[in-house]
């Protein structure tokens, strides 16, 4: 473990917001540093004192457009890192109903992203570490959650995420897409929603609010009504009526 050569400090909460400090695992000399490291990229043009008052919302990128990115493409080459995290949350959003899920690995285990780090020297002080975490469409495990979904690792792929050597198209090969056991969720209070709330029972485990339950039911029925009714008028359209056929996506 290795401190933060600006002074940022890891406060181990339940409940991170972006530009907090959290623990980093990067590679310096040949050698796995753990550090803490600034939550969101901050461009290596900004102009200080202030790293965080860039104006960009640089906590998430995207792994679909990372190698053509001017602010992440530098730091693809010769600047990924592993976060570390014991899970993240995640809001559900249906008929009107929001509802909050911790993500995890199933036994306890930690929770490995991908991530992309940049020292930022615009200030007067100490070069500031900081980080954003590559994101990417959801697979058939998480989009009943979220389209988008943080970029896992396993432990076996840290030497290779890590090794400056890699080509940056071979490392964000090895980024596979969680299966089946991989992970795990359960509903938590919606408390999360404000990082001024830091219990230690936010990761709990709550049963969802009875009269969201109600409001859920009630729009997936009218939603199935006007489904059926739909259906009933196009059969009853003539043959040669046609039209143009469409695609429902719900991504």
């Amino acid at each position: 473990w290795t401190e933060a050569p600006c002074g940022g400090q890891y406060f181990p909460s339940t409940n991170i917001p972006p530009t907090s400090y959290t623990p980093i695992l990067y590679k310096s000399s040949d050698q796995l540093v753990l550090q803490p490291m600034l939550w969101g990229l901050v461009p290596s043009w900004h102009a200080g004192p202030d790293p965080k008052s860039h104006g960009l919302t640089t906590n998430n990128c995207r792994l679909e457009n990372v190698m053509t990115s001017k602010l992440y493409k530098p730091s693809l080459a010769k600047g990924r890192c592993v976060v570390v995290c014991e899970g993240f949350y995640e809001w559900e959003r249906s008929g009107g109903v929001k509802q909050p899920y911790l993500v995890y690995r199933p036994g306890g285990e930690v929770l490995y992203m991908a991530g992309l780090y940049s020292v930022w020297r615009g200030g007067e002080g100490a070069p500031v570490y900081n980080y954003t975490i590559i994101t990417r469409e959801s697979n058939k495990i998480l989009s009943w959650l979220h389209h988008r979904m943080p970029a896992f690792l396993s432990p076996h792929q840290f030497s290779a995420w890590l090794n400056p050597l890699t080509p940056p198209t071979k490392a964000l090969a090895m980024l596979a897409l969680p299966k089946e056991g991989e992970l795990a969720w359960h509903t938590v209070s919606k408390e999360v929603g404000n990082v001024r709330n830091q219990g230690m029972d936010l990761m709990k485990q709550v049963e969802p609010c009875m009269d969201d339950v109600k409001k859920k039911k009630e729009v997936k029925v009218s939603s199935a009504s006007k489904g059926i009714m739909s259906n009933w008028l196009k059969r009853s359209k003539p043959e040669n009526e046609g039209g143009e056929k469409k695609m429902k996506s719900n991504i």
